[in-house]
């Protein structure tokens, strides 16, 4: 699959910034300082340009296993790391990241990349025994992290942070990368990656140019990236990683050629990532959301859209990720686009995403039946919403699969024919369903809606 790798991995890294800063507090624009101070030390180096480009990379993404810091299956538990999860961690990104053909030159980099000179990191191994690739991004990481570059820097605050590296090298820092440091790492380079200016010095870091990278790879990128959003919210946990399999089951319902399946498949692992662009605050915001607040989470959609635009070869697959709320008859967003404007799997998505929140469990709610999900998109087919085909192809599809529903614990202790003679509303904010009359002072027991917000469906 031939994609612009770096306008890919630049997107991502922005997402995956936001939830660094949210759920680890780290400081705006953590992986873009890393790979930037990264690909200053690898400069001074002289190394080859791949070489440097690989490390950027890397560096940019080092993080890309976050959720690996919590052992936890469950999101959102406040726990401290420990060592077994920061060795998870490095292991999980070094598989992550060993898919894509440029880090081959760099094995270990991710691995090994909190390592401490004195071997009293993740794994233990002394400085002798560790990649000079990830000591680099070993110091690049505990600079920022430690002195936290984003803020403004000034000659004190400089010659302190000289004096640190100095005091702790031979324990964090091995001798050959301190000696780099007071090389290259100097007052004016680091005032040039302070706040929101490191973007521009990054983006100069990098190559903007098509590679050929299999889509395997580009799944395995996707499916972490889809993990991350299911993780910053426990209330939709394992959403898109439910959509992209039931995408790519359909998709092979429909005789479509491997690769169409895999890229549905990205496209259902890629469709909330806009989500990581907005505050948990506001996700998962226990009382009533106001207009401004509702409108804000309209916009992940949007999000996911800004994301991935301008990535070569992702064009199709932008449009079936961030397409998933609009609706045949226009009332759906961002663009408010109607059947002539929604292709097949744009509309397929937007079935899968409802059918897929009707059938999981989550906090507020079990999760409903197959014929229970069925019978109401069929309704929103009827509204002319949905596509009605579609409902019937993924009725059949899913009838009698295990993945028709994430759970044993059925949303019904009612059978589909008493619910079939039930009202049924549903909170459009979180998704909340109310079988039976719904009272005029009813509240939704998770986001506080009013009933006059609520749809009969």
């Amino acid at each position: 699959m031939r994609i612009g790798l770096a306008k890919f991995i630049d997107s991502l890294s922005i997402a995956l910034d936001y939830v660094e800063k949210e759920i680890l507090n780290v400081s705006p624009y953590h992986g873009q300082r890393v790979a930037s101070i990264t690909n200053k030390l690898a400069t001074s180096l002289e190394f080859e340009q791949d070489i440097i480009f690989a490390l950027t990379y890397a560096a940019l993404l080092h993080d890309c296993a976050l959720n690996e810091y919590f052992e936890d299956e469950k999101p959102n538990e406040n726990h401290s790391v420990s060592e077994k999860d920061m060795a998870l961690h490095c292991y999980a990104g070094e598989k992550i990241l060993s898919k894509l053909p440029f880090y081959k030159k760099i094995e270990g980099a991710v691995l090994y990349h909190h390592e401490t000179a004195d071997g009293n990191g993740a794994y233990r191994k002394k400085a002798e025994e560790t990649p000079i690739f990830a000591r680099l991004i070993h110091l690049a990481d505990i600079l920022d992290v430690n002195w936290s570059l984003s803020e403004k820097l000034d000659e004190q605050k400089y010659n302190s942070l000289c004096k640190w590296v100095k005091d702790n090298t031979g324990t964090l820092i091995d001798k050959e990368c301190s000696d780099l440091f007071f090389k290259s790492i100097t007052y004016d380079f680091l005032s040039q990656i302070t706040g929101n200016k490191v973007l521009d010095y990054f983006h100069k870091c990098i190559k903007y140019e098509d590679e050929e990278i299999p889509i395997d790879a580009i799944i395995d990128i996707s499916s972490i990236f889809a993990d991350i959003t299911d993780y910053k919210s426990h209330f939709t946990w394992r959403h898109s990683l439910g959509i992209a399999e039931k995408a790519k089951i359909i998709s092979k319902y429909y005789n479509y050629s491997e690769y169409d399946c895999k890229k549905m498949y990205i496209a259902g692992a890629l469709h909330d990532i806009g989500k990581l662009l907005i505050s948990n605050d506001i996700l998962e915001k226990p009382g009533k959301l106001d207009a401004d607040e509702y409108k804000t989470i309209q916009n992940h959609a949007i999000g996911s859209f800004k994301l991935l635009e301008g990535i070569n070869g992702l064009e199709e697959i932008k449009r079936i990720a961030s397409l998933h709320h609009e609706k045949l008859d226009g009332s759906g967003y961002p663009f408010g686009y109607t059947a002539e404007n929604l292709s097949k799997d744009e509309r397929l998505m937007a079935c899968l995403d409802i059918y897929q929140a009707l059938v999981e469990e989550r906090p507020y709610k079990k999760g409903l039946s197959h014929d229970s999900a069925i019978k109401i998109l069929k309704k929103m087919g009827d509204d002319g919403q949905l596509d009605k085909q579609i409902i019937e192809d993924i009725d059949n599809c899913f009838k009698n699969s295990d993945l028709s529903q994430n759970n044993n614990n059925c949303y019904t202790n009612v059978s589909p024919k008493e619910l079939n003679d039930k009202e049924v509303w549903q909170c459009p904010v979180c998704g909340y369903l109310h079988e039976g009359t719904l009272p005029k002072d009813f509240i939704c027991p998770h986001c506080e809606q009013p009933a006059s917000v609520f749809k009969k469906i």
